[in-house]
C-alpha cells in the first residue's frame, strides 16, 4: 500500500511537472504573440503618421493650386481686357489699358507676396490653409469690443514678424 501511494505520488508529481511545462510553453507563446501584435501596432501607427503628413502636404498643395488658378484666371481676364483696350486707337483707351495693366501688376505682386509669405510660414508650421482663409478665429460668445481687441492684439503681436518677412520678400517681388 505504501508502494502504491509512492507510485501514485510520483505519477502526480510527473503530471504536475508536465502541466507546469505546458503552462510555461503557453506563456512563452503568448508573450511572443503579444510582441508580434505590438510590432504590428507600432507599424500601423508609423503608417498612420506618414499618411497624416502626406494629407497635410496635399492640403497645402491644394490651397496653392487654388491660389494659382485664381491668379491665372484673373490674368487671363486682364489680358482679354488689354487686348480689347488695345484694339481702340484713342489715347484715352490706351491710358485706360495702361492703368488696368498697372493695377493688375500691383495685384499680382501683392498676391505673389502673400503666396510667398504663406509658403514660407507653411514650411515652419503645419498650417490648415483652409482655416487661415477664414480670417480671424474668435471664440463664440465674445462681444464685438472684446473681439475687436483680440484682433488688435493679434495684429500687434505679428507686426514685427510681418515687417521682417516683408523685407525678406521685397527682393523676390518683380518691379
Amino acid at each position: 500500500m505504501v508502494t502504491d501511494l509512492g507510485a501514485r505520488q510520483r505519477a502526480l508529481e510527473e503530471e504536475l511537472v508536465r502541466a507546469a511545462n505546458e503552462r510555461d510553453a503557453q506563456r512563452v507563446a503568448a508573450e511572443r504573440k503579444a510582441q508580434e501584435v505590438e510590432a504590428q501596432a507600432a507599424e500601423l501607427q508609423r503608417k498612420e503618421a506618414e499618411l497624416q503628413g502626406k494629407e497635410a502636404e496635399l492640403r497645402r498643395k491644394k490651397a496653392t493650386i487654388a491660389m494659382l488658378s485664381t491668379t491665372l484666371t484673373e490674368r487671363d481676364a486682364a489680358l482679354a481686357e488689354q487686348e480689347a483696350a488695345l484694339s481702340g486707337s484713342s489715347v484715352a483707351s490706351r491710358l485706360r489699358s495702361l492703368g488696368g495693366r498697372v493695377a493688375e501688376h500691383i495685384k499680382s505682386t501683392f498676391r505673389l507676396g502673400v503666396q510667398r509669405a504663406l509658403a514660407m510660414a507653411s514650411t515652419h508650421y503645419d498650417m490648415d490653409l483652409e482655416r487661415v482663409l477664414l480670417g480671424y478665429i474668435i471664440a463664440s460668445g465674445i462681444g464685438a469690443d472684446a473681439a475687436s481687441a483680440a484682433m488688435d492684439d493679434a495684429d500687434a503681436a505679428i507686426e514685427e514678424f510681418a515687417t521682417v518677412l516683408a523685407r525678406k520678400l521685397e527682393d523676390d517681388i518683380p518691379p
